[in-house]
């Protein structure tokens, strides 16, 4: 691994969560950037914010997840991030439609601690 610090946006809206797992990525030694909203994570990236991973919920208030990816699909944005559905969404339905949007991964936050989360996306990273 480089000097330089891996990137991780956090795209949720319970702000308590991206709390939980900001502190996780920070003892890890990743920059974070926590948004509370899908518009509020493609400001981040237009405003010059380049990750390495985005984590993203499917169910927010306004804008979805799938529209999240969408939008940044269609803006050209974070086309070189790893993008990660992280939610309680879990039909095979939602997995294959953030597989279709060119997610590497699909997170179901109760089968995993923040830990594990970390420990997956870091693994991920490694591994791309």
């Amino acid at each position: 691994m480089t000097d330089t610090k891996r990137k991780v946006l956090l795209v949720d809206d319970e702000k308590f969560l991206l709390e939980i797992y900001s502190i996780k990525f920070l003892k890890r030694g990743f920059d974070v950037f926590a948004c509370q909203s899908a518009d509020e994570g493609t400001r981040a990236i237009q405003n010059g914010y380049e990750p390495d991973a985005i984590l993203f919920d499917i169910t927010m208030p306004g804008k979805s997840g799938y529209e999240f990816i969408e939008d940044l699909r269609a803006l050209h944005l974070g086309k070189h991030a790893l993008k990660i559905a992280l939610t309680n969404e879990a039909q095979p339905g939602e997995m294959e439609r953030t597989r279709e949007l060119g997610a590497c991964a699909h997170l179901v936050k109760a089968k995993y601690t923040p830990g594990e989360v970390v420990d997956q996306v870091a693994t991920l990273l490694d591994n791309r």
